[in-house]
């Protein structure tokens, strides 16, 4: 191939190359790999949201929204049926997500849902992470991270809403408990 139709080329790949949710035909499945992840009623990130979906529930992809990163979707929710709506394609993929963690019963698997509400799926370490960290090079890496767990077990609602309204951010957690203490 001659240099100057090299550039051509791969800018043509790029276009027609759209991610994962490309890589399955209208009518095939994907996962949800990201936790509360929203159906949108449009491809707007500020559309209304229809539902909340976790990790690992399938849907049935219909295809992308033309130049953007949205894809068209069906999912079955238990109270409402079928449900068409728009999710970020950074948020399905074309298997379900490993689980982590295993459930109490080794041949029971362990719902996305259990998951998602046990308080697993935000603490840095467990039984087997702290196993493996310590047979690594640098194994004080894993009684660092056990301490930074204990500090962050300390840190409140209420102290992360002070810390962002000091460094001028947003709010996101504990603005109630603020305002009650006499906060701005």
């Amino acid at each position: 191939m001659s240099r100057p139709r090299f550039p051509a080329l791969l800018a043509l790949v790029c276009t027609l190359s759209g991610g994962t949710a490309l890589a399955v035909k209208a009518g095939g499945t994907l996962y949800v790999k990201a936790k509360h992840t929203h159906l949108k009623a449009s491809s707007s990130p500020t559309a209304d949201t229809l539902v909340v979906l976790q990790p690992g529930k399938d849907v049935t992809y219909d295809g992308r929204v033309a130049g953007s990163p949205w894809c068209k979707v069906k999912v079955a929710v238990d109270k409402k049926g079928t449900v068409e709506g728009f999710i970020y394609q950074a948020n399905l993929g074309v298997s379900p997500p490993s689980m982590e963690v295993t459930s109490k019963s080794p041949g029971k698997p362990l719902s996305p849902e259990a998951f998602a509400s046990s308080g697993a799926a935000v603490k840095a370490l467990g039984p087997g992470a702290i196993q493996y960290g310590k047979s690594l090079p640098k194994p004080q890496s894993v009684q660092q991270l056990i301490a930074l767990e204990k500090l962050a077990a300390r840190v409140d609602d209420v102290q992360v809403t002070e810390y962002a309204r000091a460094g001028g951010l947003p709010e996101v957690v504990g603005h109630a408990q603020v305002a009650k203490k006499g906060g701005k």
